[in-house]
């Protein structure tokens, strides 16, 4: 069996620092999208051309700004009256994220006065929980950017704070994730959009006239048009052999615009013709579509269909576990039944004393823990951690060996009413 969790790419798990994760392929060219998934596993940005909002926090004041260092301009204490704000949550590992820095600098200097964007680094790499090195890479990192990224940047606290008290309320599962704040202090937006859908709902917000409704609206009208484009991408891909993406006749076009609904059009449109074809990689490339348009309901859907219909492909398998299970002491986006199931047959297939069983034993001592099995999860979390102990000489394992002794933690904390 291939094991396919070897390279870092831009998944992060809710509630932990970075995750090692399968890559998915990429067609030749093809551009960023906007959203990183925050997938369920230990360490993503085409433009989307819709990005569902997310109500929890809308209307409601922020939290306040605790972080680590400012480590560009001058600290924001308040969010001032009369103007609006940008406050995003990025990553110094996160591609999307970086892709989106000019077009914030752009957003800002376009509205002098009445528009301010923040930077807010989460989910940077920490040995140890109270690690503080990650703060000086963003401060690098940051320095080195000079005015593309002309705004100021602030660095989360080693404990988490603004991961804790914004992004995880957000639910969005995904960086980069903008909080758009109203004049009068209020969050009007919060999702995972392309830099073009943070600037219209600023524009809209600016000019007092930002209606959640009509948003809604827009972005089925986006969608039902994105199919109309996708319909034309398969047509002319098809009429062109040769192309990179014959094999996916449209994808590769409605990527290189960041056309996220057309690509998934485009996709299921060449499982359709060709069901071989889904378990060459490209399944990876709709879950991960799926996680950054922000429809849990559908990435579920989608991973229940893959189990019924690839059992015993590992690699499929060990992918969707990699995106179902949460691994966090939060409220899970997926269903943690399927998610323990998936957990199950991804470490049953695993090679013994391997890095990966040891990234499936720690997922499955997660599900486990979300369906009330605590004694199980930490039994499997203990084996996961002793067996990188007597393997990390030889194999590479991240931080894995960390995370485990957080899971454990919170395993000891008193009964929770999990998996109900």
């Amino acid at each position: 069996m291939h094991q396919t969790a070897a390279p870092l790419v831009f998944f992060t798990l809710l509630g932990l620092a970075e995750a090692q994760t399968p890559t998915p392929p990429a067609p030749p060219h093809a551009k960023a999208v906007a959203g990183t998934p925050l997938v369920p596993m230990p360490a993503a940005a085409v433009q989307a051309p819709t990005a569902q909002p997310v109500t929890a926090m809308v209307g409601k004041a922020p939290p306040p700004l605790t972080v680590a260092k400012w480590v560009k301009g001058e600290p924001l204490t308040k969010f001032e009256k009369g103007k609006v704000y940008v406050v995003d949550f990025w990553a110094t590992w996160c591609g999307p994220c970086k892709a989106a820095i000019p077009h914030l600098t752009k957003l800002q200097k376009e509205h002098p006065g009445t528009v301010e964007v923040v930077g807010v680094s989460i989910s940077e790499r920490q040995q140890t929980p109270d690690d503080v090195a990650y703060i000086e890479l963003v401060q690098k990192f940051v320095d080195g950017q000079g005015e593309r990224m002309d705004y100021r940047v602030a660095v989360d606290t080693a404990d988490k704070q603004m991961h804790t008290a914004w992004f995880k309320p957000a639910g969005t599962g995904g960086i980069p994730t903008a909080y758009v704040i109203d004049q009068n202090g209020r969050v009007a937006w919060v999702g995972i959009g392309s830099p073009a859908t943070v600037e219209r709902i600023v524009k809209a917000v600016l000019a007092g006239n930002y209606d959640p409704k009509v948003e809604a609206e827009q972005q089925t009208k986006a969608e039902a048009e994105s199919k109309q484009r996708a319909e034309a991408d398969i047509a002319k891909a098809r009429t062109n052999a040769g192309q990179s993406d014959v094999k996916f006749p449209g994808y590769q076009s409605a990527m290189e615009r960041g056309d996220q609904t057309a690509a998934l059009a485009a996709l299921n449109a060449a499982f359709q013709a060709d069901p071989k074809s889904e378990t060459e990689g490209a399944y990876q490339w709709k879950l991960m579509l799926l996680m950054q348009a922000n429809k849990p309901a559908d990435v579920e859907a989608y991973g229940r269909e893959l189990l019924q219909k690839f059992p015993d492909n590992d690699d499929v398998i060990g992918f969707c576990s990699a995106v179902i299970v949460h691994a966090d002491e939060g409220e899970p986006r997926f269903d943690v039944k399927l998610a323990h199931t998936l957990a199950e047959k991804t470490l049953a297939a695993a090679k013994p004393d391997t890095r990966w069983q040891q990234f499936a034993r720690w997922r499955l001592g997660w599900a486990q823990y979300h369906v009330g099995e605590k004694d199980l999860a930490t039994k499997t979390m203990l084996s996961a951690r002793d067996a990188i102990a007597k393997l990390k000489s030889s194999i590479d394992f991240g931080d894995l060996d960390t995370h485990c002794e957080d899971a454990l933690r919170i395993f000891k904390k008193p009964a929770k009413d999990a998996g109900k």
